[in-house]
């Protein structure tokens, strides 16, 4: 199906303190869900890490890749002085951003930038006891911020690498619940986030695989939220994953049995 075109590009910030709560991992793959229902999307890095840069370059190179992504090493340009007029330069022609924030600390003169530019902040969270009190950390810091009271905008969180039931990530429930922060989704513990990785595309796009498969539920459950809180829909949620996916499924097949 065709999908609707916002008249200005969404700025979708991906960001935590804690460092290796699957920040790149979410931000990764939200571009290639948009990418593959027709938007045009762009994923700013601004991680000296480079982790998307890195994943967009793999991507770049694949010549079954169908749905282009316009990667930007934002970290190596001006951080603590950048402005939201300098992001809306780097976003012309596009319906999309992707933000891949650093693990900074809400006092930092970066992150207000990040959070002034940004029109949805998705907070990923693992559940171990370290990462929950982080998180929850994060959360109340963010909320508090006068950059953000200034101009709230909606908050989701997103469960990674979610294995049975923990009573950790019960507690965080509980808190958000009483933030007034909404639960969106949870991804499983699977290695096939590692596996999509490595080859430079979403678990959307792994059409031919089951386990990514039973991902793509949480995936359409956050994109339909991030969708509801823009005055012009989308639509990604209702829209099935492009036939490139099982072109990729097949060159990866290829791939291993070759090995």
């Amino acid at each position: 199906m065709d999908s609707i075109k916002n008249s200005s590009p969404r700025h979708i910030l991906v960001a935590n303190a804690k460092g290796g709560c699957g920040k790149t991992t979410v931000a990764t793959n939200l571009a290639a869900a948009y990418a593959n229902v027709g938007q045009r999307v762009a994923l700013w890095d601004y991680d000296p890490q480079a982790s998307s840069q890195y994943w967009a370059e793999i991507r770049q190179g694949r010549e079954e890749v169908a749905a282009p992504i316009e990667a930007l090493a934002s970290f190596k340009g001006p951080r603590l002085r950048e402005t939201l007029s300098f992001s809306r330069r780097g976003s012309e022609g596009c319906d999309v951003i992707i933000i891949d924030a650093p693990s900074l600390t809400t006092a930092s003169a970066q992150f207000e930038s990040l959070v002034r530019m940004s029109d949805i902040i998705v907070v990923p969270v693992m559940t171990s006891s370290v990462d929950i009190r982080t998180s929850k950390r994060f959360i109340t810091d963010l909320l508090t911020h006068r950059v953000y009271r200034a101009r709230p905008r909606p908050i989701g969180v997103v469960g990674n690498r979610i294995g049975s039931a923990s009573a950790n990530y019960a507690n965080l429930e509980q808190f958000l619940a009483c933030s007034g922060v909404t639960t969106i989704s949870q991804f499983r513990n699977t290695p096939v986030y590692a596996e999509a990785a490595d080859q430079g595309i979403g678990v959307i796009e792994m059409f031919d695989n089951r386990a990514a498969r039973r991902e793509y539920r949480a995936w359409h459950a956050l994109t339909s939220w991030i969708d509801e809180q823009t005055p012009r829909k989308l639509n990604v949620a209702s829209a099935r994953p492009r036939a490139v996916g099982r072109k990729l499924q097949q060159q990866i097949n290829t791939q291993k049995n070759n090995a």
